[in-house]
Order: structure tokens, then C-alpha cells, then sequence
């Protein structure tokens, strides 16, 4: 019998879910250094000599962003809350990956933001706000979001089975194959992952399983008599954003 890794993306106003068919344990809020200084006068000096006038006001009285995850080198959206406590137009917020300016995204009213994968994983923060005030005139706001982390995403793929299970007579057998992770330019291997066997309504660890630069495992036999329910498990590191298959009884 196999299995293949499945994801459910549930894109609200204040939540971001990337995980695959059976949940995950749910992530924690993370702070982090700011990535971005507060206002100074230099900054607002800066602000002047590109041509916006640095405004002391916050233009947005909501700026919040959920953990995310990356699965290509283009967009991958990132759910938040922006909200504008000033009237203008075309707001927009720099990005700040690991402590360095990468680009910027525009902030508009879909409850999500576009992340460019190629600017890889790691710790994240939007800011400052720029838009056009009512006058035409571009302003800045140095206001910055909360810091959030990008993942890498696992890889999904429609009809590919990343676990495989059979079983002949008492006789089982397991593995894993093409379980890997995009770090930003391409899938990499996510090296370890864990089979896990239901105990009750708890899973526990059966098995790690070593993985090859494709994401591919050996295969592991045993013998067993009578059915258990077997998953294949990644766990969620500050670098990958894991998942699990669903059960398999057998």
C-alpha cells in the first residue's frame, strides 16, 4: 500500500497553516533581534534625500505576519494582517532576511503577502511602510512588523509516493523516497525521517530512517504479526517546516 505526502494551505486573516495531510505540531511564536534600527535622524534624513518625507505616525495600526514556508524560487504566499491608520496609497514595506535588506513587498488587502523564495529561509522582518499620501507625496513610516521565520516547504507532488508500505504473510516492509525540502534555488534532501507507529491515540518513534542526497531510504523488513497503524514523520526544525502522512494499517 502506499502513501504520498498531501498539503492543506489555509490562508485566514491571522493564520498560515503550511503542513501536509495529518497536522503538525503547532509552531510557537518566535522573537528575535530586531532586523531593522527604530527611527533616528539619520533615517529620517535618508528619508528626505530619496525624495519621501519621514512621518512619525504609523501608517498601518495592524502589521502582523505568521511563520511561513518557501516550495519555489518565485512567490510563496505568507499570511498577514496589514491594516492602514492613514489614508494614501500603493503601501509597500522592505524585507529584511537574516539582518539584510533583500527587496520589498507590497502590502495589500488579501490577508497575505508574496515571499520570493530565492531569498531563502531564515529570520524575517517587514519594514519600514512606504506609500503615497492623498497629496501625491511619498511618505515613510518607520514601523516594522513582527519577526516571523521562513521554512523551507516539503516537496508535493500529485501522485508521487514518498511512503511505501507492503506486507506479505507476517512479513513488512518499509521505505521512504524522494523526501525533500526547497532551501531557496532547488530540493534538497531533508535527511533524516522517522516512522512512526500508533500506540493508543499517541504516535511513537518506530524507526529513523536515513535519507540519500534524492531523499530516498533503504528498505527496512521485519516481522510482525497482527496490524499496526505506521505513518512517516518530519519533524519541524527551524530550517524545514515539517509534516506527516496519514496512517497506514497494516
Amino acid at each position: 500500500m502506499n502513501r504520498r505526502f498531501t498539503r492543506v494551505a489555509l490562508l485566514a486573516a491571522t493564520a498560515l497553516t503550511l503542513s501536509l495531510a495529518s497536522p503538525v505540531a503547532a509552531q510557537a511564536d518566535e522573537s528575535g533581534a530586531a532586523l531593522a534600527p527604530s527611527t533616528t535622524a539619520s533615517q529620517q534624513s535618508l528619508a528626505s534625500r530619496s525624495g519621501s518625507a519621514a512621518t512619525a505616525a504609523n501608517a498601518l495600526s495592524t502589521f502582523k505576519v505568521r511563520h511561513g514556508a518557501i516550495v519555489r524560487r518565485g512567490n510563496n504566499p505568507v499570511a498577514a494582517t496589514f491594516v492602514p491608520s492613514v489614508n494614501g496609497s500603493g503601501f509597500r514595506a522592505d524585507v529584511y532576511v537574516n539582518g539584510r535588506l533583500r527587496g520589498q513587498v507590497p502590502l495589500v488587502y488579501t490577508n497575505q503577502f508574496n515571499y520570493t523564495g530565492a531569498w531563502g529561509i531564515g529570520t524575517v522582518r517587514l519594514g519600514p511602510v512606504r506609500y503615497v499620501d492623498t497629496t501625491g507625496r511619498p511618505q515613510v513610516s518607520f514601523q516594522y512588523s513582527n519577526t516571523f521565520r521562513i521554512r523551507q516547504g516539503l516537496y508535493v507532488k500529485k501522485g508521487l509516493k514518498q511512503f511505501k508500505l507492503s506486507r506479505k504473510g507476517n512479513k513488512v516492509t518499509m521505505r521512504a523516497q524522494s523526501v525533500r525540502s526547497f532551501n531557496g534555488a532547488k530540493y534538497v534532501s531533508v535527511g533524516k525521517a522517522v516512522i512512526q507507529v500508533k500506540s493508543g491515540r499517541k504516535w511513537k518513534k518506530f524507526k529513523t530512517l536515513k535519507l540519500n542526497k534524492n531523499g530516498h531510504s533503504k528498505k527496512i523488513k521485519f516481522t510482525r504479526k497482527g496490524k499496526r497503524t505506521y505513518r512517516l514523520y518530519i519533524p519541524t526544525t527551524t530550517k524545514v517546516l515539517g509534516g506527516s502522512t496519514k496512517g497506514i494499517r497494516m
